[in-house]
């Protein structure tokens, strides 16, 4: 994990049968398993979208509207996934094919439960290697206020200097962050990365309710399906709704080819190309069309 920290996530690894990596790989195995099990067929999704059904990813108010149809479908998989992987067994010599759910339940039966554990965890978002240096016992001690007992209470006489024990702690707690984020600091190499802009294209928050309405009644009944957005089987080169997609992830990887089953992708393009073809509708006959403003990604300079 060290060499990752000065010189960033390899590619792939290689390695004996000894143990000096075991972190490593485990941690680059968790993000295979991501691709494998759900990421990549959103991956191949947008790419189809890309190449049969106007998806243009360099347009702010397609990358909007893809949030608004999908994000949940995908927040969905991300959980779906979490699931299964806390209670996949594990092979080891400490975990008995226990899974990661079984290892938890049993830690707390031995070592009780924190009580702010899970969903009120003040810790919650930070590092795991952050904590263990800056909140573990062998860290730099902290000061107490004159007059603080070592239970952290203040004693009778010292109440009226409560306010400025606060001021102290707030100190202390900037100080951390600071030297949090200098000690990371140096793990940072590279120019930020482009973000590609998603806004929503309706200048009111009206209008784009009024939309988001319109375009719930469209869905949630059967329809004539658009023209020109690739969900027509004439518009097909081949007799069947192509299933598999072929790309490349990155710009030295190996070609993936991946498999969408049509019964539950070709209604997804179905409800991209609809909601596609009703927000250009209804942009083109408001005249607020932005055809012609930059659609290039923003800088972060």
């Amino acid at each position: 994990m060290e060499a990752i920290q000065n010189y960033g996530t390899p590619s792939r690894l290689r390695g004996d049968r000894g143990g000096e990596n075991t972190k490593v790989a485990i941690w680059m195995r968790l993000w295979v398993e991501v691709g494998t099990q759900f990421a990549r067929r959103w991956r191949a999704f947008f790419t189809q979208l890309g190449r049969l059904h106007r998806l243009d990813r360099k347009n702010p108010t397609h990358l909007w509207l893809l949030h608004h149809l999908f994000l949940q479908d995908i927040n969905a998989d991300c959980l779906e996934f979490q699931d299964e992987w806390n209670l996949h067994p594990m092979a080891g010599g400490t975990t008995n094919d226990q899974s990661p759910a079984d290892l938890r339940f049993l830690g707390q039966l031995t070592e009780g439960v924190y009580r702010d554990d899970p969903l009120d965890d003040p810790l919650e978002g930070i590092h795991p290697d952050a904590i263990n240096r800056y909140y573990g016992v062998e860290g730099r001690r902290l000061r107490r206020s004159r007059n603080q007992t070592g239970a952290g209470i203040a004693s009778e006489e010292g109440v009226e200097d409560e306010q400025d024990d606060e001021d102290e702690w707030v100190d202390e707690d900037e100080e951390l962050e600071n030297r949090i984020e200098a000690d990371l600091a140096s793990n940072i190499r590279h120019a930020p990365v482009k973000v590609p802009r998603h806004r929503s294209p309706f200048k009111a928050a009206e209008d784009e309710q009024r939309f988001i309405s319109f375009l719930n009644t469209l869905l949630a009944a059967p329809g004539v399906l658009p023209e020109n957005f690739g969900v027509r089987q004439e518009e097909w080169d081949e007799e069947d709704y192509p299933e598999t997609v072929v790309y490349r992830p990155g710009m030295k990887g190996k070609q993936l080819t991946i498999v969408l089953p049509r019964e539950e992708w070709f209604p997804r393009a179905i409800r991209w190309a609809r909601a596609l073809d009703l927000m250009t509708r209804i942009l083109h006959e408001a005249g607020d069309t932005d055809e012609d403003e930059d659609d290039e990604t923003e800088d972060d300079d």
